[in-house]
């Protein structure tokens, strides 16, 4: 009998590898299917246990077609690639005392008299987060780095410590004050550093959200292909309650809307500039509930700085934040009563009225009418 330590075979770390993502039957144990990967000549990777998932590793030329048709499995579906993108990357900039536009276009500053998140447990599922930046770092809770365990979730890429830098910066010195100054910010990486992630990490970082109870999930990201798999994750985290707000997508398209902000359990969210029009690269059409400012928005970067980025992952973050003030005063308000706060108190988008523009602080003065206060 091999011991525990036993390591992987040379030959098995040469050969070319996929991954699977393996759906269980309900109620089936997870060790069965561990025990017959292995027979198969696979490796088990990951239990997801709240979304019913095992990830394995097999290799290419393996018999991973006995995966069909066993007793255990209702379903598997292979790992891709999902790559974050954004049309517009600014230069790092120079600390400049001013609130961005965007906060002060959904008029979040006036509604921080009456709420800022207090405690909201905000999952930022991206490239991880610069715990470090003086914007973020009292708000910073921890979190996990999906992509190697080991280590913490530090940002080595930009665009989660942005992103992170709208929902809740607190830096008046820097200019960097987010939607929600006192939520609880939590990494959760599973993009590397290229801005790029595998979907068994994207389950997994789900999979982590669930099992540490978070509030809501900022989703900054999307697929043009849909996955049943991603579905299923986002159902299951749906189910548990937790607000979950993703992107349109930067590809211009109306009528093509990335996954999963098109899935009905989300909040879908596109992007406009500082003329209330709807941002040229935004993707439009079903699935997009809301609109946010998303063009040439200042925020944290890297190494303590600040940086403009556009993107409906810029947006994204402005309702994120909002859901978390909304959150802060009614926590049993369910993610479905939340988006119809977001929508009925919105704006109509300049030139466009499909579409409704966020306002953090109408979304407050509505939800204090339903509970019976008057907010001026």
């Amino acid at each position: 009998m091999l011991p525990d330590w036993f390591p992987v075979p040379p030959m098995y770390n040469r050969r070319p590898k996929v991954r699977k993502i393996i759906h269980l039957r309900q109620k089936r144990n997870p060790q069965d299917c561990i025990q017959q990967i292995s027979r198969w000549g696979g490796r088990p990777l990951r239990i997801l246990p709240h979304l019913g998932v095992v990830i394995g590793e097999f290799m290419q030329s393996g018999n991973s077609y006995s995966l069909d048709g066993h007793p255990d499995i209702a379903h598997w579906e292979p790992d891709i690639q999902v790559t974050l993108s954004y049309p517009y990357v600014g230069e790092i900039s120079q600390s400049n005392a001013s609130i961005p536009w965007g906060i002060q276009t959904v008029e979040a500053p006036k509604a921080w008299r009456y709420t800022k998140g207090r405690g909201v447990k905000v999952a930022v599922i991206d490239t991880g987060i610069a715990n470090d930046h003086a914007a973020v770092q009292r708000n910073y809770k921890g979190g996990v780095n999906i992509i190697s365990p080991m280590f913490t979730p530090y940002d080595y890429n930009g665009h989660g410590t942005h992103v992170a830098g709208i929902i809740a910066g607190r830096s008046q010195e820097l200019g960097i004050i987010g939607v929600a100054p006192r939520v609880h910010l939590y990494a959760v990486k599973a993009f590397n550093r290229r801005g790029s992630a595998s979907l068994s990490d994207l389950l997994s970082a789900i999979n982590w959200c669930i099992e540490n109870r978070m509030d809501m999930i900022n989703m900054s990201f999307g697929m043009v292909k849909v996955s049943d798999s991603l579905q299923q994750a986002i159902q299951t985290a749906h189910r548990r309650k937790i607000v979950m707000v993703a992107a349109s997508g930067n590809q211009g398209s109306n009528g093509s809307v990335d996954f999963p902000a098109r899935f009905n359990e989300t909040i879908g969210v596109t992007a406009t500039g500082k003329d209330g029009k709807l941002a040229s690269f935004s993707n439009t059409g079903q699935g997009v509930d809301l609109a946010a400012p998303g063009d040439k928005i200042k925020s944290a970067w890297l190494n303590g700085a600040t940086r403009e980025m556009s993107g409906t992952s810029m947006a994204v973050p402005h309702v994120t934040g909002t859901a978390a003030l909304l959150f802060y005063l009614r926590q049993d308000l369910s993610p479905d009563q939340i988006r119809q706060l977001l929508v009925q108190s919105g704006m109509t988008v300049n030139g466009n009225d499909q579409y409704r523009r966020l306002n953090s602080y109408r979304s407050v003065q509505m939800l204090a009418r339903y509970m019976g206060r008057f907010i001026p």
